[in-house]
């Protein structure tokens, strides 16, 4: 499926605004001939990477003192064949090393906006390609594309994307709160690779219990508008992948302030808990945004050195605008 930006030819400027996301965990991480892989996860609001992009002789990054935003940018240009370069103003980013999928949000933001700068017609999956994102899960890549809840199922090749299999709008008046750790950071790049490397097979049971939790309860839970049967899957899957993780990360939480705190947020009407992607962040749901505010009220301050954010689920997919010569107020050089 192509992007949405139904691009004719070149632009004076392209603005996208992509959301984070929650990777909710897994599904198969015990190998075999079987795919691999397979995760579920939900676009969310209150972070998002935002930027915009015009013409210039060569790569410049105002807004943000990134290397990897540069880098990025021109490992697009690079895979194009754009004997130019672009000047990228950013206005938001997602926490980086959160678990919000912040590094797979920019690379296809900034592929979105090159491409569609330079009236280049191409779709999420050869952005993916040409910045090295989407090799284990396809949560960031159905996010960007659809947002809401999304499940993949994981690779069949090494060089295939993983295949979305399911997505739908996720309950608006359901609520996440949010539990960060700003001093720690997850596992990400070669830290990940190894991690993941190093790791044994899961075994085949933990497997087939995650996999049968999201078909048999938590797709349903969504679909019948059931937040504590959804909370429990959460917590079931969460248990399972976890435990597998924990002697990566430590612990099956990342972080043991992030973990308390959840288990305070359980105590107080949480219909589930968990940590997304490599953490250090971990969620509470809750099924509105009274119970969730209530919940948050009674548990903060119990520790300072957390954050709790209220987060509900972003249905959209990226934003993208152009600004076409004809009309150069919308988007400012």
């Amino acid at each position: 499926m192509k992007m949405t930006q139904n691009i004719i030819g070149p632009a004076d400027a392209v603005s996208v605004a992509a959301s984070a996301r929650l990777h909710l965990g897994f599904m198969n991480l015990n190998g075999g001939p079987q795919r691999r892989y397979g995760s579920i996860g939900v676009g969310i609001r209150g972070f998002s990477t935002a930027l915009n992009v015009i013409h210039s002789d060569r790569v410049d990054v105002r807004g943000a003192d990134d290397e990897y935003i540069a880098r990025t940018a021109q490992t697009v240009l690079d895979y194009f064949r754009i004997n130019s370069g672009v000047r990228v103003e950013v206005e938001e980013c997602i926490p980086r090393h959160q678990g919000l999928g912040s590094g797979t949000q920019m690379a296809l933001a900034l592929g979105a906006a090159i491409t569609g700068l330079y009236g280049i017609n191409t779709g999420v999956e050869e952005l993916a390609a040409a910045t090295g994102r989407g090799g284990r899960s396809g949560v960031g890549l159905g996010v960007f594309r659809y947002g809401g809840f999304v499940v993949d199922s994981g690779k069949s090749g090494a060089h295939k994307p993983p295949v979305l299999v399911f997505r739908r709008d996720f309950p608006e008046e359901w609520q996440f709160v949010l539990v960060m750790d700003e001093t720690s950071r997850g596992i990400s790049g070669k830290e990940e690779l190894e991690a993941f490397n190093s790791l044994p097979d899961m075994p085949g049971e933990a497997s087939a219990e995650i996999c049968q939790q999201v078909l048999m309860e938590m797709l349903p839970s969504i679909m019948e508008n059931d937040c504590v049967q959804f909370g429990a899957s959460v917590s079931r899957i969460q248990a399972c992948v976890g435990e597998y993780f924990s002697t990566a990360q430590g612990g099956i939480f990342a972080s043991d302030k992030v973990r308390r705190t959840l288990e305070l947020l359980q105590e107080n009407k949480a219909t589930g808990i968990g940590q997304t992607s490599w953490g250090p962040t971990g969620f509470a749901v809750f099924p509105d945004k009274l119970s969730a505010m209530r919940a948050v009220d009674k548990v903060a301050g119990q520790d300072t050195r957390v954050t709790l954010r209220l987060a509900g689920a972003e249905n959209r997919q990226a934003r993208i605008s152009r600004c076409e010569p004809s009309d150069r107020k919308r988007i400012p050089g």
